[in-house]
């Protein structure tokens, strides 16, 4: 019922009970009955419009959050297309790079077994250099007896490469072949762990060969024997001289490294 007809209402229902009154105390009455009516009804419609404010202002909210859980999904679809998109990208990817490496590993287990081969066959040339009488020996060229020597160095056989340096260095101290000999001679005691003998041959390649190129290397490798005898002092000494001789060497920039290393300027 609208609020203005509830008014009209109350205000004839008081005037018709004003006519049959007929006291003054019976209409003060009345009329307070009405006024207390009209109150009520003006708190009636200000609780009706702060009602409908309220609930307006609720569906806003629920607008809002709805508008904004919308977004959320829409974000949320497209990422995941986006992801599933990059998913498919990287497994193609993956799947080509997969492909090459297997062509790399067979291209690399081929050139394996190539070098196997000739491993083998220069294994059977060293045994052959050692079964030749020794009547013969005087024929055999240098870079035979280097080339055994050599292989048995690559193969890991220590003993067997240092004996047969020493036969080489014996037999032809003006070989071409010196300087490789000495330094690959050295090289066996470093990995032996006999690091004094190791040094000795360094040093022999550093005062006989100074212009070859195993000279840089040969000074290096001797810093580092002098480092695993626990000799930091000879180390540092001697990495110093390689960078000052050898200064344009990449065995000197190895040598500033590891003096960096060691807290060396």
């Amino acid at each position: 019922m609208n609020l203005n007809i509830l008014k009209l209402l109350a205000f004839f229902f008081g005037c018709s009970i004003i006519s049959m009154a007929g006291t003054k105390e019976e209409l003060i009455r009345l009329q307070s009955d009405v006024l207390q009516l009209q109150n009520q009804i003006r708190m009636l419609q200000k609780s009706t419009d702060d009602s409908g404010g309220t609930f307006k202002s609720l569906l806003e909210q629920l607008n809002d959050r709805v508008a904004k859980v919308t977004l959320a999904i829409g974000n949320l679809v497209q990422t995941v297309q986006t992801q599933k998109a990059n998913i498919s990208t990287l497994t193609g990817e993956l799947r080509t790079d997969l492909q090459g490496l297997s062509v790399k590993l067979d291209d690399t287990n081929n050139r394996l077994a190539s070098l196997h081969q000739k491993q083998e066959e220069n294994q059977l040339r060293i045994s052959s250099l050692r079964s030749i009488p020794a009547a013969a020996e005087g024929k055999i060229e240098p870079d035979q007896v280097y080339s055994a020597a050599y292989n048995d160095f690559l193969m890991g056989n220590y003993d067997l490469a240092i004996a047969g340096f020493q036969d080489f260095l014996t037999n032809y101290p003006d070989s071409e072949y010196g300087d490789n000999a000495v330094y690959y001679y050295g090289i066996c005691f470093f990995e032996q762990g006999r690091y004094k003998q190791a040094i000795q041959a360094f040093d022999q390649v550093i005062n006989l060969y100074p212009k070859a190129d195993k000279s840089p290397v040969a000074y290096f490798k001797k810093a580092l024997a002098y480092q695993q005898m626990q000799k930091n002092t000879n180390a540092i000494e001697t990495f110093k001289q390689l960078i000052e001789i050898y200064s344009e060497s990449q065995e000197a920039v190895r040598a500033q490294q590891e003096l960096a290393r060691m807290g060396i300027e």
